[in-house]
């Protein structure tokens, strides 16, 4: 586990776009196969009733993410030639190749000498983006801006009933400044456990071919095809119940910081039965960790940390000092948390996505 201690760097803004459609589990239900009591059982067990999902097939994360950034530059009076660093977080990118973030740096009008680049991560991406954008203004940037989500819908195949009920589209961006901060992170990855959540086809151990796109009945009962993502949902679930309390006490161990000085505990929104087991191990309520996002808005991936706290959080994140454990876990194994200080941050509702503006 690696342990990190910043005194710079604070956050200054979140905001998120999330999807313009919003679709719910009732009008969902007939593509899926749910009976009545299977309908019942996902929206009690596992939150499942609506999810906003992008309706222009061409719209990208980077949409997403440019509306974000462009509502962030004008909340806070921000000169975006001001930035000295983008990293985009996202696993989809507009293109195999260049990297989305070089494209946004031109398109969000960012000088020629901003570093961009893109991290390829999902569930822990906002914690591992934040890790390097604090390591950034520690080694001298003044401002950086990190850009993280997906357009999840795009690697959900529609008839999927496991995974697609759960995936939202959603795009944020964070405006960190080199202001004395303190944090701490503590990261992981555990590679043994790559093949539980993954998209089997269209790299190179596994090009794209017309077998790959040709959807079929799996073992799960899901229909999908090999370019989507696939989830074996019982070795996430104890994963995630065995690493997660661990790693907030390692945390909270670190940064000498007992539980009930932390204000709020904002997680990776992977489902509501998840949220909830982790609740009761590390023994807070809802009131200090809240699970609502996936409900209302499906699982936003690397979004869903600053998608909560612009749709639950928005009042005391912009108007109270506070001390937060942020924590993404998921997909690669990779699993990540860290404690920071926020005081008076700008923090609006979630925008709606105002559709494919090139």
């Amino acid at each position: 586990m690696a342990k990190i201690r910043f005194d710079k760097g604070a956050i200054k803004a979140i905001v998120t776009t999330v999807g313009d459609r919003l679709v719910t589990i009732d009008e969902e239900a007939e593509k899926f196969g749910y009976d009545e009591r299977t309908l019942k059982r996902v929206k009690k067990s596992m939150g499942f009733h609506s999810r906003r999902i992008v309706s222009d097939p061409r719209a990208c994360t980077s949409d997403l993410c440019a509306q974000s950034a462009q509502t962030l530059f004008a909340s806070c009076g921000v000169d975006p030639a001001s930035v000295d660093a983008l990293i985009m977080v996202t696993q989809t990118p507009d293109y195999r190749a260049p990297s989305t973030a070089i494209i946004l740096q031109d398109r969000l009008g960012l000088g020629t000498g901003t570093v961009a680049f893109d991290i390829n991560l999902g569930c822990s991406g906002f914690i591992n983006g934040l890790y390097v954008a604090y390591s950034m203004i520690a080694s001298g940037l003044g401002r950086v801006l990190l850009c993280v989500g997906d357009v999840a819908s795009k690697f959900a195949y529609e008839r999927d009933k496991v995974l697609t009920p759960l995936m939202g589209d959603a795009g944020s961006a964070i405006l960190i400044d080199a202001d004395a901060s303190t944090s701490h992170f503590v990261l992981n990855s555990d590679g043994s456990g790559y093949e539980h959540l993954i998209i089997p086809a269209g790299g190179c151990r596994y090009p794209c071919s017309s077998e790959a796109l040709e959807p079929k009945v799996r073992e799960d009962g899901a229909v999908r095809r090999d370019v989507d993502m696939v989830m074996n949902g019982g070795e996430i679930f104890n994963f995630t119940l065995k690493a997660v309390p661990e790693m907030f006490d390692e945390l909270l161990s670190f940064a000498a910081r007992e539980k009930e000085a932390v204000d709020y505990f904002v997680l990776h929104q992977a489902n509501r039965y998840i949220l909830q087991n982790i609740a009761k191990r590390i023994g807070v309520d809802e009131t200090r960790l809240p699970m609502g996002t996936v409900t209302r808005y499906g699982n936003q991936n690397s979004a869903s940390i600053p998608g909560t706290i612009n749709a639950y959080l928005q009042e005391p994140f912009s108007t109270q000092p506070l001390h937060s454990v942020f924590a993404g876990f998921g997909i690669g194994l990779s699993w990540g948390a860290c404690l920071v200080e926020t005081d008076g941050i700008v923090a609006p509702e979630p925008q709606i996505f105002q559709g494919v503006s090139a």
